[in-house]
């Protein structure tokens, strides 16, 4: 679709549990090799919008693409992403994320948390797409190797399927488990599912509903303006539904090919 064609979460911080960590590069392992890469300022065949807010689709970045992700969040957070995408069906990427940077208090700087994603279909060749990927990247303070506000999603699986002849819209839905270790259903698991569409080539909306068999569930939303390629801006509605903790969270998206 339009979006995905045009380059489209207290106190003591712990690192990522060895046999966890273990895993997930375990499954680097399947990427065996990787062709040449696409031509820079290339734009993607599919989909490559690979979030609606906080949570995922099922699509990856194009092979040869990458992104830098930049959000500043309450309490003066700043948290910083980068992505790279590899031939159809994989992408990783690794995060940074520190609190206080702007404003008063002491600066805290959380240990780097790693993404890795894997598209076992994609509509081009089956009715939907479907993708499964570790994500430890969260935003906020960390307690019990869990951020806050921003949650990690950990394993999750995700579906996706795109409606060109309805206004480029797409509608995601799946399954997440934050973490194995020390397992509670009612904090781990999580259900999530959304909507992505586009009115015009440089704005797209996303609306979801994310965390859903937790007491802490989301209702997240944002408009993703496409500046001028690759750049792009991002205003997110996080916890519409909590007036209380209701929050606006600038993004700046910077897509490209190598």
């Amino acid at each position: 679709m339009t979006l995905g064609r045009q380059s489209l979460q207290f106190k003591k911080n712990r690192r990522l549990p060895v046999k966890t960590l273990t895993l997930a590069l375990a499954l680097f392992f399947f990427v065996l090799a990787a062709s040449q890469a696409g031509a820079k300022g290339e734009l993607a065949a599919g989909p490559t919008n690979y979030e609606m807010v906080e949570a995922p689709t099922a699509y990856i970045l194009a092979h040869g693409g990458y992104d830098l992700v930049t959000k500043m969040y309450e309490n003066g957070g700043l948290f910083l992403r980068a992505d790279i995408g590899f031939q159809d069906f994989f992408m990783f990427g690794f995060s940074a994320n520190a609190t206080n940077v702007v404003g008063s208090g002491t600066i805290q700087i959380q240990t780097p948390r790693l993404f890795l994603k894997f598209k076992l279909l994609d509509q081009k060749t089956a009715p939907v797409a479907v993708a499964v990927a570790w994500d430890d990247r969260g935003y906020g303070t960390v307690a019990d190797g869990r951020f806050t506000p921003g949650l990690q999603k950990g394993f999750y699986g995700v579906v996706s399927h795109e409606f060109p002849e309805l206004g480029f819209l797409q509608v995601h839905g799946g399954i997440n488990a934050v973490s194995f270790d020390n397992f509670n259903s009612s904090r781990d698991l999580g259900l999530f599912t959304g909507a992505s569409f586009a009115v015009a080539p440089p704005l797209a909306f996303n609306l979801e509903l994310d965390k859903l068999l937790t007491s802490f569930w989301q209702f997240n939303a944002n408009v993703v303006f496409n500046v001028n390629n690759p750049l792009r801006v991002a205003i997110e509605f996080r916890d519409i539904n909590n007036g209380a903790a209701f929050s606006r969270i600038a993004e700046v998206q910077y897509v490209s090919f190598f």
